[in-house]
């Protein structure tokens, strides 16, 4: 059986010979097939009428390897690896096939926690996973609205798989795994505002569930290989925003939105005192990667030398330097 690894993953394991900026904290394999996915997402290079590289995914390379081999690396190496996060791809018996997979890595004893992130399932699925040592399940609405969701991957991309079927399977896997357990992703720059980014960022807090934030990276072979990424400045408050959420430090009612046509509803305020603002992006956290325990996608959506969205480590005072410019307007 073969299954696909994030060429940063498969350099920790040894498989390739690579230079690594950052090393991955999380082992990231990607579900095998020979065909595009059945789903038709405008960005992703799986997509059912994308013509980009199947190896591809954002912007990172994921060559394919034997799972056997894959798992006999992770039960025996010492990697630094801390989870293990199997993405997946719908094709004609790829459930079957991903129960196969995480059911082959709990045979071998593989105590490293695993998250599954896939595509809305049954509730019987989702039992299956859990049995089979899953700890945490991801879905992906990827989109801060059910308008901009239809337009990048929904209905008007052809799919069946609606924003109410999402929410659906999301209350489902709440309930098998525990809400705390479960999470989503957002991908900035496709079209929403950052007040809309925000409300999404607000809902999913309020419902106990992880959001690990994305930057839209255009991949050659997508409908949207052309579309620009977002602004770094943008991005950096959106990040800022789903930190204080977290922390407790603020909501979306307390925040201030406003301007005109592009800037239309950005955030101007945050609801707590600009000292303490200060305090907080000095600490660095509010810029690293999100999501899952241990998850930091290193370069995922940069090349390195290039500004980063997300951090995959912790910041030097030159990266803080670099990011407190960028949000000059708000401090």
């Amino acid at each position: 059986m073969k299954i696909r690894a994030s060429i940063g993953t498969a350099a920790v394991l040894g498989l390739e010979k690579i230079l690594l900026q950052a090393k991955p904290t999380t082992a990231y394999l990607l579900m095998y097939s020979e065909t595009n996915c059945l789903s038709n997402c405008s960005f992703c290079p799986q997509a059912k009428e994308s013509i980009g590289r199947k190896d591809g995914l954002s912007r990172v390379l994921w060559p394919v390897y034997e799972l056997d081999a894959i798992i006999e690396l992770l039960r025996s190496r010492k990697t630094g690896i801390k989870r293990i996060c199997i993405q997946t791809v719908r094709y004609e018996n790829s459930t079957e096939e991903l129960l196969e997979i995480i059911k082959r890595i709990f045979e071998n004893k593989i105590t490293t926690p695993l998250t599954v992130c896939c595509y809305p399932t049954r509730k019987e699925i989702f039992m299956k996973m859990k049995k089979f040592g899953v700890s945490r399940v991801g879905i992906s609405f990827d989109c801060a609205t059910p308008e901009l969701y239809d337009e990048i991957k929904g209905k008007k991309r052809g799919s069946s798989i609606s924003w109410e079927l999402m929410e659906k399977s999301m209350q489902d896997a709440a309930e098998i795994f525990g809400s705390r357990f479960v999470s989503t992703h957002l991908i900035i720059g496709l079209g929403e505002t950052e007040k809309e980014a925000v409300r999404f960022l607000q809902s999913f807090y309020d419902q106990n569930i992880t959001v690990g934030l994305f930057a839209f990276t255009p991949v050659k072979g997508t409908t949207l290989e052309k579309h620009l990424q977002p602004d770094i400045g943008s991005y950096r408050r959106i990040q800022l925003a789903r930190y204080l959420i977290n922390i407790g430090k603020t909501t979306f009612s307390k925040m201030l939105f406003g301007g005109k046509g592009e800037t239309r509803n950005r955030i101007l305020d945050y609801g707590i005192k600009k000292e303490e603002i200060q305090q907080i992006i000095t600490y660095g956290k509010p810029f690293r990667t999100s999501g899952c325990p241990h998850c930091n996608r290193p370069y995922y959506n940069e090349s390195p030398g290039k500004d980063l969205y997300n951090f995959p480590g912790e910041l030097t005072e030159e990266n803080v330097a670099v990011v407190r410019r960028s949000l000059f307007d708000l401090l």
